[in-house]
């Protein structure tokens, strides 16, 4: 029996459980009796500003795919960021290689059954997941507006960022969930050495008010 949960938009990536479940049928092959994968994909993407302009924006894509495999009471981990067919391969070898090579845990109790899973809302935004270099800039511009009118020099950054997370394993749990974040960060210099800082998070980006961040209390 397999529990499904998806937590997420409908920007959801979906070669995240497919590719778990690949790997679970490479450790299976390699002898495991028991294998749980972790797959994390992110994309991250990030704006920098300095003596009240912007001068940076530089955007990251990351994968890893964790490997729990277990050979009777034996567990071996392996971590990769290779997601071709070979390095998947490959990090089922290694990860079976470790668990038939280390001590047994007597008390190993097995992985986890399936079960109900609860889904959470709220954590992800398609604003948020969709920002482009643009939308970040003009909400830098609303802070260094903010700024100019106090006289003051802004520094600082404006983070967007997207996060999936995968969790397959052998006894039919499947669950994957996205999430998004985003961080405005400012710290403004006065001529006379004074300095102030101000930052604010959220889901959602588009509920960040930059030109109050930016604005000297």
């Amino acid at each position: 029996m397999v529990k499904t949960a998806t937590v997420a938009a409908s920007k959801t990536d979906g070669r995240w459980l497919p590719l778990a479940e690949q790997v679970l049928g490479y450790a299976e092959h390699e002898g495991a009796t028991e294998a749980e994968v972790l797959v994390v994909a992110e994309n991250s993407a990030l704006t920098r500003f300095a003596n009240s302009e912007i001068h940076q924006n530089v955007a990251e894509t990351n994968v890893s795919v964790n490997l729990r495999f277990v050979a009777g009471k034996r567990i071996g981990v392996a971590s990769s960021g290779r997601i071709d067919d070979e390095g998947l391969r490959r990090l089922a070898t290694n990860a079976g290689a470790i668990a038939r090579n280390v001590a047994e845990l007597e008390d190993w109790g097995g992985l986890p059954e399936p079960g109900p899973i609860r889904e959470v809302r709220g954590g992800f935004a398609e604003a948020t997941a969709s920002a482009t270099p643009e939308f970040r800039a003009e909400a830098v511009r609303a802070v260094i507006g903010a700024a100019d009118d106090a006289g003051v020099v802004a520094y600082g950054s404006f983070a967007t960022g997207q996060e999936a997370i995968t969790v397959a394993n052998s006894k039919g749990v499947r669950a994957t969930q996205q999430r998004t974040t985003s961080q405005l960060i400012t710290v403004h210099m006065a001529a006379d050495g004074g300095s102030g800082y101000a930052e604010q998070a959220a889901v959602d980006a588009t509920a960040i008010d930059a030109r109050a961040l930016g604005r000297p209390q």
